[in-house]
């Protein structure tokens, strides 16, 4: 890549049969190959689908900075469905908790990815949004709608670095943020919620595990099988400044918000060192964080006004944790 790309001021929606498959994921927008390096600055801009796209990868970052912070998306927000022209919208997606088991509907799958992280890649993100819709925008009934994503933000940078300044990804099935073989990383006041719809269906439909992403496996009961808020797998030397991961429902019921219980799981941590992390607050996760899957913090343990919240939690060699201390 050669010289410096803007792109400021507009508004993106993919279709095509190309992007069909989930089983065959192609980027839509691809920032630059592997082993570019370069300046690319992308801001004021929306990335959408049109109808299902489960084999849709929304972007595929690979360029590495040429500068410090010159390679990076600012008040670049991804949305999959709710609004009009995307075809997944009340008319078509609406939520049905009644039915005791909900299969996912076909026409209601938004997106693969929404944006990957390459491993020989850096990024800034600043004031960005990836968020699967779970109401209506534009038909005016302003109704839930169920939209199935399968993934929401997979950084897999092995040499960094990626710097977050106030993100949110948001309804992803699988996890919303995800940090795999990756190092160098600064998030903060990052954001999530789970999947209004889950646990019916839960994490396990319609997106199936794909090693190739390093995605997460499920085997739990229906308080398991929900969306990670983060993972972080095979990484090094993480900072999170400021963490609010939230889980509001339970197939759209809030009954689980007065045991504090809508999911079983929230942080998982594998086989990772340095990862450091200030200001966590889960919401209605009985388990705060994971580590190599033992419980490392309980919310009924830390427990602080509206959310459970740690002020410091540290993973040194993923066999020893040091200074979980509540607020």
């Amino acid at each position: 890549m050669a010289g410096a790309f803007w792109l400021r001021n507009t508004n993106l929606l993919l279709i095509g049969a190309a992007f069909s498959d989930q089983t065959k994921p192609q980027p839509v927008f691809q920032v630059g190959a592997k082993g570019d390096v370069g300046s690319v600055e992308i801001s004021d801009l929306v990335f959408e689908t049109i109808g299902a796209q489960p084999g849709a990868i929304l972007v595929e970052w690979n360029v590495n900075e040429a500068s410090q912070g010159s390679s990076g998306m600012w008040d670049v927000h991804f949305r999959v469905g709710g609004s009009a022209g995307t075809g997944l919208q009340s008319d078509t997606c609406a939520k049905d908790p009644a039915v005791t088991t909900t299969t996912a509907n076909a026409a209601c799958e938004g997106a693969f990815l929404l944006l990957h992280v390459t491993s020989e890649a850096s990024i800034y993100l600043e004031n960005n949004w990836l968020w699967v819709a779970d109401h209506e925008l534009d038909l005016g009934d302003h109704n839930q709608i169920n939209i199935f994503n399968g993934r929401g933000l997979l950084i897999e940078s092995t040499e960094g670095p990626a710097w977050l300044y106030g993100t949110s990804v948001e309804h992803s099935v699988l996890y919303n943020y995800q940090l795999a073989g990756a190092s160098n990383i600064y998030m903060g006041f990052i954001q999530t919620e789970t999947p209004y719809f889950q646990s019916n269906p839960d994490a396990t439909s319609p997106f199936t595990s794909n090693s190739a992403y390093s995605d997460p496996t499920f085997a739990g009961n229906s308080s398991v099988n929900k969306a990670w808020g983060l993972r972080i797998v095979d990484s090094e030397d993480v900072f999170i400044y400021g963490a609010g991961l939230y889980s509001f429902f339970d197939n759209y019921s809030q009954d689980c918000i007065a045991t504090e219980s809508c999911q079983e799981n929230m942080v998982d941590i594998e086989t990772s060192t340095n990862i450091n992390i200030y200001g966590l607050s889960t919401k209605a996760a009985v388990n705060m964080i994971s580590v190599d899957g033992v419980s490392r913090a309980l919310d009924s343990d830390n427990r602080n006004t509206f959310c459970a919240t740690l002020a410091f939690f540290q993973e040194i060699d993923s066999t020893y944790v040091a200074n979980a201390t509540k607020c």
